[in-house]
Formats: structure tokens, sequence, C-alpha cells
């Protein structure tokens, strides 16, 4: 159904018009083209357009038209004027036929003394516009200028040098963009001057027939200010944000910030937001505070719906999961036990998420985003989430609560460093006021926990029930006032639990030297109980095990077939060298050995090498000499005398080694008179014995062959 004023288009004939009236009972409707500039209405048959209609061959749409509320004075003033010229022609329904047109118009125009172009232009105007008097208020945003940002002529001679106004054409503007883009957002420390610079020297210079470049004068070359227009025109700021710097920039320090933190939260207990810092507070060592330990690292947990500090970890570890590991086991910890650890009064009412684990933990990508955390997910039934990077306002709250936490203990701790301070060039030393150790620090870390959960919050966004309540935004009663909605939503898990659950898990090799990890050897009474030893000289095999990084003085054996159930399992002496270290320094240590032991390698290599250059000419030159001398002889025959052999070889030996002559040289005054022993070779030089009896030498040897004799099977 077609009404008064109805913007229609017939696809087939490329044609686009409004119905101006229409009357079922000629048959007849009045059409006025709108994509014509000079158009006039013209009759066509209604019953025509209802069948092209009905056929869907004609589209039906709704034109709006500029409301006078949005129109300035001076355009409400064409309006009124242009209103009053033709106000008594469209009241009269011959205005749409040709002939009545026109002696209408030549009769208004003589009357009111304007000219028929005017009238003519106005008419076109109301029934192209709507047939509305809005439709004649002039559409002054489309005058002046011309496409392609052209001056078009414009600006009048400079007073100071006199040159004419250079005219923008469409190919400056691309010459301009292309500039702009090479040379100013293509880099985040180009500046516009910079930029504008560059911009002349490519495209509005000349080279001389010497090779050198010149820029052309004012007036053949555009402006600065016609080149920051183009930059304004063609680049909105967020674009140029953007291109000079990053998207992460943008979005972290120049985004519309229309959204709130808490509209993804669901409520107490559903995300709780981690993260870790260097404290600004410099520490001595325990044992002689003479000595700066330098700044302890702190990790704080926030609940973000009542911004509740439900965990915290302050030591020396830098932010490292087994770091976060502790803030995250801090939620399960014994409050009071850890209240009196530190002497802070303890009182149930300041922990109320006890134990209470979120749905979620929000990080930043760093410690949350290493494998471990799957034991997170693993363990507890928790979801990670992780924060873009360079993206802190997307967990503002724990941001936030390192800098509130900090600053409202700067006038109490001694050796507090201001941020600005670090970086400053000629800072103050505060790291001479430094007197407190780690515990004292975490104490009062743990006192200002307490202090921020008690405290009221005067920007919290309190809800319109908490406001009817007068409840004051606390976090410890937001979180109770608010937890019973969240009942059967959250869990609650021991201590114990939790820190099996957050130890990493690996596999141990068993053996019959013992339980074989991470280059060390351990034991366990149950192990030795079960034979698993024992049982391992046939063959090794592994088991699941949890440890903790820090320490290799201990491992946690799973017991099979009850995860709940676990063996501790403790060094063997063999490895006791180790005790004290971490799985992180013995793997250094064994790696040292691993090269050590390649080296060993290659040095006992070249030992036996120079043993063998030494050994084999000798070898080589024995046999050679033995063979000429045992040709033709058997082997009894070689073993035959090997008794008195042996005993000769022995005496010459002794011979040798017993003379100490070669050694202490020979005594002043006469020589000592030497009788040589008798050889087999030559007959024996000593004194003659009676005739008949043996001589030593005889006895020597018969005792021998006797002893040979008795051997012999």
């Amino acid at each position: 159904m077609l009404y008064k004023n109805d913007v229609f288009e017939i696809p087939a004939s490329n044609f686009r018009g409004r119905l101006l009236t229409a009357n079922s009972a000629t048959d007849e409707a009045w059409i006025i083209s709108l994509d014509d500039a000079k158009a006039w209405p013209r009759m066509i048959q209604l019953s025509q357009l209802l069948a092209m209609e009905e056929a869907g061959r004609l589209s039906v749409s709704a034109m709006p038209v500029t409301p006078s509320s949005r129109a300035s004075r001076v355009a409400l003033s064409h309006r009124d004027t242009a209103w009053q010229r033709i106000v008594v022609l469209v009241s009269s329904p011959a205005i749409f036929e040709p002939d009545e047109r026109n002696r209408l118009i030549r009769e208004r125009a003589q009357s009111i003394k304007c000219s028929h172009q005017t009238l003519y232009s106005a008419l076109r105007k109301y029934w192209q516009g709507g047939q509305t008097r809005d439709a004649l208020l002039p559409a002054f945003h489309k005058r002046g200028g011309k496409a392609g940002f052209q001056t078009a002529g414009k600006g009048r001679k400079s007073t100071k040098s006199g040159h004419d106004i250079f005219q923008v054409e469409e190919k400056d503007v691309k010459s301009l963009e292309k500039a702009i883009r090479t040379h100013f957002l293509g880099s985040d420390v180009a500046t516009m001057a910079s930029a504008y610079q560059r911009c002349l020297e490519d495209h509005y210079s000349y080279v001389d027939g010497n090779g050198a470049r010149y820029v052309l004068p004012l007036g053949d070359r555009p402006t600065l200010r016609q080149f920051t227009r183009i930059l304004k025109k063609k680049f909105d700021l967020e674009t140029v944000i953007r291109k000079k710097k990053s998207d992460k920039e943008f979005e972290q320090n120049h985004r519309a910030r229309l959204g709130s933190m808490d509209q993804d939260c669901l409520g107490v207990g559903h995300i709780y937001e981690i993260d870790a810092t260097i404290a600004d507070v410099f520490l001595v060592f325990s044992r002689d505070r003479s000595r700066i330990i330098g700044k302890p690292t702190l990790y704080l947990i926030y609940d973000r719906r009542s911004r509740l500090v439900v965990g915290f970890y302050v030591g020396l570890e830098a932010p490292s999961w087994p770091a976060a590991m502790e803030a995250i086991l801090s939620i399960a910890q014994n409050k009071a036990s850890l209240c009196r650890r530190y002497g802070v009064e303890y009182n149930p009412a300041d922990w109320p998420a006890d134990g209470v684990f979120p749905q979620e933990f929000l990080g930043d990508r760093g410690e949350m985003a290493s494998k471990n955390s799957s034991l997170l997910v693993a363990g507890l039934d928790i979801t990670v989430v992780n924060a873009p990077a360079l993206r802190p306002d997307l967990k503002g709250t724990v941001e936030c609560g390192f800098k509130l936490l900090q600053r409202s203990m700067a006038d109490v701790v001694p050796g507090y460093e201001p941020p600005e301070n670090v970086f400053k060039r000629r800072g103050k030393s505060y790291s001479n006021d430094a007197c407190l150790t780690l515990d004292e620090f975490t104490s009062l870390i743990l006192a200002n926990i307490v202090a921020h959960n008690r405290k009221v919050m005067p920007n919290f966004p309190a809800t319109a029930e908490m406001l009817s309540r007068g409840a004051p935004p606390i976090p410890r009663e937001i979180w109770a006032n608010e937890v019973a909605t969240r009942m059967g939503l959250l869990s609650r898990f021991s201590e114990d639990h939790v820190r099996f659950a957050l130890l990493p898990q690996d596999q141990a090799t068993v053996s019959r030297d013992g339980i074989y990890f991470g280059g060390c050897y351990y034991s366990c009474p149950e192990a030795i109980e079960q034979k698993w030893f024992v049982t391992a000289g046939k063959g090794k095999f592994r088991i699941d095990i949890s440890y903790d990084r820090r320490l290799i003085d201990n491992i946690f054996i799973h017991v099979v077939g009850d995860p709940s159930r676990y063996f501790v399992g403790t060094l063997l002496e063999k490895s006791r060298n180790y005790a004290g270290l971490s799985f992180a320094e013995v793997q250094v240590y064994e790696a040292f050995r691993a090269k050590m032991q390649s080296e060993s390698e290659q040095n006992g290599r070249q030992v036996m090498s120079d043993f063998h250059a030494h050994s084999d000419p000798i070898v080589a030159a024995a046999k050679e000499k033995t063979q000429l001398v045992t040709k033709g002889k058997s082997r009894t025959a070689r073993k035959a005398d090997i008794a008195e052999d042996r005993f000769e070889e022995r005496r010459d030996r002794r011979q040798k080694e017993a003379d100490m002559s070669s050694t202490f040289g020979r005594p002043e005054g006469p020589t000592a008179q030497v009788i040589p022993l008798p050889t087999k070779s030559s007959e024996p030089a000593q004194p003659a014995t009676p005739q008949g009896q043996p001589t030593l030498a005889d006895k020597l040897r018969r005792k021998q062959q006797e002893m040979l004799n008795e051997l012999k099977p």
C-alpha cells in the first residue's frame, strides 16, 4: 500500500520517485522523480503502481527530512521566505496540471515581484523533499568548497612576502597524503614539521644541473597549514595515535572509557585479580642489619567485586610461578597462625573469604600464562584468564591496590623509595634508611591488608540495594552480604590440598640405587617396605611425583590408586651434597658434571693415545727380538727351566735395585771387596768349599725344584 510522500523505487527502470497525491476514484496518482534536477510532477495510473508493488517490482521506503530544530536562524528565515512564496500555489490542486501550473506561477510571480525560476526551484524542492515546510530548508552544509579539498582559487596574498596562495588540487592532495603516511604516521618520533619538510623535498623541489636540490618557493608549494589541514581531514585522531604509537598504546591510554570493570563480574568470588610488583621498600639482612638485601617481591590477590584482599605474598623470589603459588596458597592458609606468626591481631571477620577460591583467576600474561597455571584448572577446577599485553586497566583493582597499599605506608616505613625517584637523575639514596627485615615488613603488609578490609571505600559504586539499607561500602561487609547469592558456586579447599594441587608434577625413575629425579636419588620408608628397589632390579619403572622447585631436599610421591595420598621422599646420602639447593641450581651443577665428563672422556682418549704411542714400538721390537731367539724352540722347551730363569732374573733385579753406588756415590778410602754371586753362564766367584759339599746356590736351586715338583699333579 502506498501513502502520500512515500518514496518508491523501480529497479527495472532505475527510477526513484515520490508519491505526491493519489485519487482512487479517478485512478490517478501524481509522482515526481527524485534524481532529476528539472523534474515536474506527472500523472500515472494508481492501479499500475499498486500492481507493480504487489508483483514485487516496486519497493517502498520513507525518506527522512531535516528537522527544523537542527537548523540555524538564517536557514529558518530562508525557509519561511520560500514558504510564503509558494503557499498559495501548493494550496491549489490545479498546480499539478502543467497548463494551470504555468498560469498560476506567472500570476504569483507578478504579485510578489519575484522570478519564475525562484518559484520553480522552491516548488521542486517542496515536492521532492516531502511536501513539508522543512523541505524548503537550505542545504548550507553542502555549499562551498570542492570535492578533494581543493582550495578553488581562494585566499589573499600574504602581507609578509606578497606571494600568491598556492591552490591545492587533487594531485596535491594525493602527494600530501602520501607524505603524511610515509613520514609522519610511519614513525612515532616524527613531528609535523619534519614530515612537512620531507614532503617538500619529495614532491615540491627540483634538481639543477649540478645535482643540487632546491625547494620550490612560497606560492609554488603548499604551506604547513595546508599540510596540517589535509592531515586533519583525511586522518582522524584515533587513526593518528594508532599509527604513530600502536593499537595497544591507544587501548591503554587514549581509548574512550565508557565501560566498567564490574560489568563482567557476576558477584563476589567470581573473579580474583592477581599481580606482582617490586615493593618500594629496601630491606636489611635478618642476621646482620648493617647489610641491605634490596627490595622484596609483593603479590596481591583482590576480589574484583568487593575489593577484598584474599591473598598475598612477600618474599625475595622474583615474580614467577613459585611466588604466585605461595600467594594463591595464602588464600587457604590458616589465618590465625599467620597473624600469630607476624604479631597481628586476628579477627575472623577480617578474612571472610578464608579458603574460598574463585571461578576465575585474572592475570597479566606473566606466570599465569605459563604451563604451570594449568594446575589451577586441573587441580582446583578454576578458569585462568590472561589480560592482553599492555592492558593493566583490565585488572585495575589489583593495579591500584599496589599503589594504595604502599602509599599508605610511605610515612611509616623507613627505606621507602618513591617510584618517581627510581629513574630520577641524582635522586636521593633511600636505601641508607633501610632498617626492616623481611619478617617485619611482612608484618606491616599483613596489618595494612587487615586495615584495608575494614576501611570504607568512598568511591565504591554502591548498588541501590546497598544505599537503601545504608550499608557502608567496606570490603569485608560487601563480601559477607553478597556471598549468600553465590552459595553453591564457590569452592573451599584446605591448605594441604591446594599446596599439593599447585606443585608441578613429573615422573621419577625407580632403580636399585633409589628414586632418581632431577639429578638426585631419594628414598622413603614406604618404598622400602613395599620393596620397590628390589623389584627395580628386574627392571626400572616410573612413578608420578610432585615437587617444589625451590628446594630439592624432598619430593612428594603419589600413591598409586589414591591421588589424595602421597609419600615424602628424602635425599639419600649419595646426593646429600646437593641439600638445600633448588632444582634449577642442581640442574646447573648437573650440566657442569656432564661437561666435565665429556672433557674427561676426551682427556682419557688422549692419554691412552699417548700410552699406545710409547708402548707400540717397545712391543713391536720385543716381538721381533723374541721371534729371532725362539725360532725352532717349542713352548715346552721355553718353560723347562722357568724356576731357575725366574730366580736368576730376580737376582739381577735385586743387584740393580739394591746398588746404592749410583745414588750416593762411592765412599772415600779403599774400596770394599765385592764377591759377585754366581750366574748360570759363569762359575761362581766365591770361596772354595770342601770337595763334595754343595754350594749355597746349589741348595737354593734344589729347593726351588722340589717345590715345583710338589705342585705338579
